[in-house]
């Protein structure tokens, strides 16, 4: 017990010292989430830090966009996003996942998107073959003066995700197809734009990840996605390049760039403006 209870401290001291206050939802460090869940009584702590630049466009043009992260903001941005998690049953578990970020800057909390995911595994063991899972989602309502800066919406949001994953002797296949309701207090802007934002969100993905070492994975991930800028195209594309390094079966350490445009084309590094997202992190997992 006492064993026990240091680990659960160590865990959340980390998550303290890196955030200021506890707390990403997907195969860290894909967007694409998998159909995988930690075992009953098991946690994982996933902690990545990212940056976000706007390229080859002004401030105005498409906002700040980058699938997997819930920025709206119209410059560039720098975060660190935690996430906490338990298992609850063997397919079933329950994260948490706050975002401290570090820009943009301004009179309001660092941190937001305090977010509550329920992932259920209903067919699968969440290791071999075919594997189907559901994942509904709540996120608290952020500040106004959050909501203004793009870091969040000053209203509850909430989302479902289905989830399919293949799992191979040395690959990995997992899709995506989500919906977020994600209304607003509309007596304020949204990421310091006057422009009106889309409340109905859709997605969908794609993650092909290879295992060429005992110890190495790299993968792709691509998709589409509502833009909630509502001037702007309705759509926005993504494509992410990944690595992943695990040196032990419950430590892993992940790195990813992304970039997000009106095109594939310029998201998979044709010409074209876009928003681009390195990110780094590490995954933890422990009894």
């Amino acid at each position: 017990m006492k064993e026990y209870l240091q680990k659960i401290l160590c865990v959340f001291s980390l998550g303290w010292l890196l955030l200021g206050s506890p707390p990403v939802v997907a195969y860290m460090p894909f967007n694409t989430d998998d159909a995988g869940t930690n075992a009953k009584g098991g946690f994982q702590v996933e902690q990545y830090f990212y940056t976000l630049l706007l390229v080859g466009q002004d401030s105005t043009d498409m906002g700040s966009v980058s699938s997997g992260e819930d920025y709206q903001g119209v410059g560039n941005a720098r975060a660190f996003p935690f996430a906490f998690s338990r298992g609850l049953t063997d397919n079933i578990d329950l994260q948490f996942t706050p975002t401290y970020y570090l820009q943009p800057l301004g009179s309001f909390s660092r941190v937001a998107n305090y977010t509550l995911n329920l992932k259920w595994r209903f067919m699968g063991d969440g290791e071999t073959g075919l594997n189907l899972a559901l994942r509904p989602q709540l996120i608290a309502p952020s500040s106004v003066a959050q909501q203004e800066y793009g870091i969040g919406n000053a209203a509850w949001n909430y989302g479902l995700t289905f989830i399919a994953s293949q799992f191979g002797e040395n690959y990995e296949l997992h899709f995506n197809a989500g919906y977020l309701r994600a209304p607003y207090n509309g007596a304020y802007t949204v990421g310091l734009s006057e422009d009106a934002s889309r409340t109905n969100l859709y997605s969908v993905s794609l993650a092909p990840v290879w295992n060429i070492s005992p110890n190495w994975k790299i993968g792709l991930d691509g998709g589409i996605n509502t833009n909630p800028n509502e001037p702007a195209p309705s759509m926005t594309r993504y494509g992410l390049v990944a690595l992943m390094y695990s040196p032990t079966k419950d430590l892993s350490f992940g790195l990813s760039y992304q970039r997000n445009a009106s095109t594939f084309e310029a998201a998979w590094g044709g010409s074209g403006a876009y928003v681009s997202r390195l990110q780094m992190g590490v995954t933890y997992r422990f009894d």
